[in-house]
């Protein structure tokens, strides 16, 4: 069996695909040491840069003197704490639906929701680049499983006319993660109404960045939408996974989501510190405008550069190469010039769309877009 998994490893080396770990040092958010060497990084989801605000520190540290650095066991087990309670009601009111539910990562909350509310019988219909924890919880179901290619929501419209199923799950993103376009979240509401689906909206890279008080697009359309799923782990700048829904379908998911019965439970200093997080968000409304101020301002630069990128629909910013081989000697020009961009290629992304993913945060100074900018004319020029 071993030769089997390294004859695997090889093949994975020979096209480019093979994934290996960068230990990164002396970490302050949008700055780390790699190799003795400092890095910019333009890599993460931490688009307020609240991993590191005050606020969010101070509260993170108040937290571990109380409760300590773990939750015990799952919360049905060993209990509940206020700090769970009280985070649970800041995401309800944040996200304007009755209730919420908080998991202990957004992959077992994705998990959760599509394994209690489909089964045999039930037909889930999703975008073809909804994220893997959907595809997956779809699976795991046992449901039967339409998808339809991205955002083509005339497509969808056929799957659901042609559907007889008891109950149709219309499941997407709200922001797609490697590529930064967003859902069309008002023909969805209009598709679930016509053909009576539930609709589920994946709003991780959305919560923070978009609506009123970076309540995410999601609240425009709150009543439209059965449930609503973020994440602690982006904006929020900690871990963890949340689901917003009516009371009852809370009331459900407590009941029989085993992601969240037989896992241990999100530690209460993660709680402090993203319910902290969101009253930051609210009360200091220049970190959304400096974030989209800073997206703006690298897309321009890059565009005049020369470089292809879509016009910005969130903090996501791919630089498409296609070729994988590309996209690895971009990566690596790169980080020899002090940038940090993952190269993203299959099976993340499909073959042929191999790209750089920038991730814009409002932490980044106008210093560090120069010397974002400064490498890419570098790695142009080279190129040319």
């Amino acid at each position: 069996m071993k030769s089997e998994y390294q004859k695997e490893l090889k093949e994975l080396q020979k096209k480019n695909l093979y994934r290996k770990l960068r230990v990164l040092e002396n970490h302050r958010g949008t700055r780390a040491s790699f190799e003795g060497r400092e890095l910019l990084l333009f890599c993460g989801n931490d688009y307020l840069g609240l991993s590191r605000h005050p606020r969010v520190l101070a509260a993170a540290h108040q937290a571990i003197d109380r409760y300590g650095v773990g939750a015990r066991s799952a919360r049905l087990i060993a209990g509940t704490t206020d700090a769970h309670a009280k985070l649970e009601k800041k995401i309800a009111a944040f996200k304007q639906k009755e209730s919420a539910l908080v998991f202990a990562a957004g992959f077992l909350a994705n998990l959760g929701i599509l394994t209690v509310f489909a089964g045999k019988g039930d037909v889930i219909i999703m975008d073809k680049l909804c994220h893997a924890s959907l595809i997956d919880g779809a699976r795991l179901s046992g449901a039967e499983i339409r998808v339809f290619p991205h955002k083509n929501y005339e497509k969808c419209e056929e799957l659901l006319k042609k559907c007889t199923a008891r109950r149709k799950l219309l499941v997407t993103e709200n922001v797609f993660g490697m590529d930064g376009d967003r859902a069309d979240l008002k023909e969805l509401a209009r598709l679930k109404k016509k053909y009576g689906a539930f609709l589920i909206v994946d709003d991780a890279h959305g919560t923070g960045v978009f609506g009123k008080n970076g309540s995410g697009a999601t609240t425009l359309f709150s009543k439209s939408i059965d449930i609503i799923m973020g994440t602690l782990s982006k904006a929020i700048g900690g871990l963890g996974g949340f689901v917003a829904a009516d009371k009852d379908l809370i009331g459900y998911l407590t009941n029989f989501a085993r992601p969240f019965l037989f896992a241990t439970a999100l530690p209460p200093v993660l709680c402090e510190s993203a319910h902290e997080a969101f009253c930051v968000i609210e009360e200091e409304p220049a970190l959304v405008k400096k974030l989209w101020a800073n997206i703006r301002e690298v897309h321009q630069r890059l565009t005049k550069l020369g470089f292809r990128l879509a016009e910005p629909e969130s903090a996501v910013l791919p630089v498409i190469l296609g070729d994988e081989k590309k996209a690895m000697e971009a990566f690596e020009k790169l980080l020899a010039l002090g940038i940090f961009i993952p190269a993203i290629r299959y099976p993340t992304v499909p073959r042929g769309k191999a790209r750089l993913r920038i991730t814009v945060s409002a932490a980044h100074t106008e210093k560090d877009i120069q010397g974002l900018f400064a490498a890419f004319k570098k790695i142009k020029m080279e190129k040319s």
